[in-house]
């Protein structure tokens, strides 16, 4: 799969511009069987929106075979329904949640959305809620099925959309006072760089989350304080690992560079590493050798396959955050040591 023009192309997606003029060529001699990997790949990523974006900053004679196209636009099409319906459960169930008297913050995906130059092309996965310990299991029985998973958090669906409740707004294990307030540019930012890193050192990570990240530095630019999040990335620990993170938003998605130096001020870091990690599983890992299988196999398998995978990633993550590595992998081992930790609970 030529991986420097899906990249191109994602890259012209996410901002609607054309691609320069080597990436075109590239295009330009691309084979039906080069463009059936790049659907391929952009599907197992969940960026296929973004491919769809990407088809019209093309010359007509460049386009894709017609039959790659017709499956794109209908991959495309069925994954905006769903991003729709998401967008509207997850206004319905902050409203409900309201309400009841509890203050939800709507995370990740849905809300991330609202960076993206079209964001019903941001395929939709989970709706991610934040609220305090006290008013989980109150929100939890809004739900119409809910559970616990190994981290802590209560999961359900809504309207038919899979939700996770969460006490945790940051996937870090350091002390409160080290984190931003709650709905602070600083605060999202950090917020979306754990999630990443948390998927990163473990089972893997897709294209969709980077971009994610990507989207929300652009539309925060000049809302953040770039000394203030440095600050915040060296006391939680994470420093090392944002910089390869903004490294890659840079060399991979086309971040502005100024806000690379704004934050780190020193050279970039080779992003190949992150890219290894993102190439070889998509999204959340699902497509990684095995990984299908092991999930179909059962809890037992899957829960196995996951620690094997941390193992696996263990060079990679001790060297871009060693503490929040080994702190992540205990909090899992404690979660799936509780009893019947994936029993409903209504």
């Amino acid at each position: 799969m030529k991986v420097d023009l899906f990249l191109a192309l994602v890259r012209s997606g996410l901002y609607e511009r054309p691609l320069a003029a080597e990436e075109l060529a590239s295009a330009s001699a691309a084979t039906d069987a080069d463009w059936a990997a790049i659907l391929k790949v952009a599907r197992q990523q969940t960026v296929l929106g973004q491919l769809y974006q990407a088809l019209f900053q093309l010359p007509t004679d460049v386009r894709p075979p017609e039959a790659v196209v017709t499956t794109l636009m209908s991959d495309a099409l069925r994954a905006v329904r769903h991003t729709y319906a998401a967008a509207k459960a997850s206004e319905d169930l902050v409203e409900r949640l309201r309400a009841a008297g509890l203050a939800p913050v709507v995370m990740k995906g849905v809300s991330v959305a609202a960076f993206y130059g079209h964001p019903e092309f941001r395929t939709a996965g989970d709706i991610d809620i934040y609220l305090p310990a006290s008013e989980i299991k109150q929100a939890a029985a809004l739900l119409d099925e809910s559970a616990v998973s190994p981290d802590g958090s209560r999961t359900g669906r809504f309207e038919g959309v899979a939700v996770d409740l969460h006490d945790r707004y940051f996937d870090l294990h350091c002390a409160t006072r080290k984190l931003p307030a709650v709905g602070t540019s600083e605060a999202t930012l950090l917020m979306l760089s754990a999630h990443i890193l948390k998927h990163a050192i473990g089972p893997g990570v897709g294209l969709r989350q980077l971009c994610d990240m990507a989207m929300a530095c652009r539309g925060l630019a000049g809302s953040f304080d770039p000394a203030r999040l440095r600050e915040i990335f060296r006391q939680t620990g994470t420093l090392r690992w944002n910089r390869l993170l903004f490294s890659f938003l840079v060399e991979r998605l086309g971040l502005d560079e100024q806000i690379f130096a704004q934050i780190f001020g020193t050279a970039r870091v080779a992003s190949a590493p992150l890219l290894d990690i993102v190439l070889e599983g998509g999204n959340f890992g699902h497509y990684a050798a095995a990984r299908r299988d092991r999930i179909a196999a059962g809890t037992a398998h899957r829960k196995r396959d996951t620690l094997r995978r941390f193992l696996h990633r263990l060079p990679f993550s001790l060297r871009f955050a060693p503490c929040e590595t080994l702190a992540t992998i205990w909090t899992l081992i404690q979660g799936n040591l509780r009893p019947a930790c994936i029993k409903k609970i209504n």
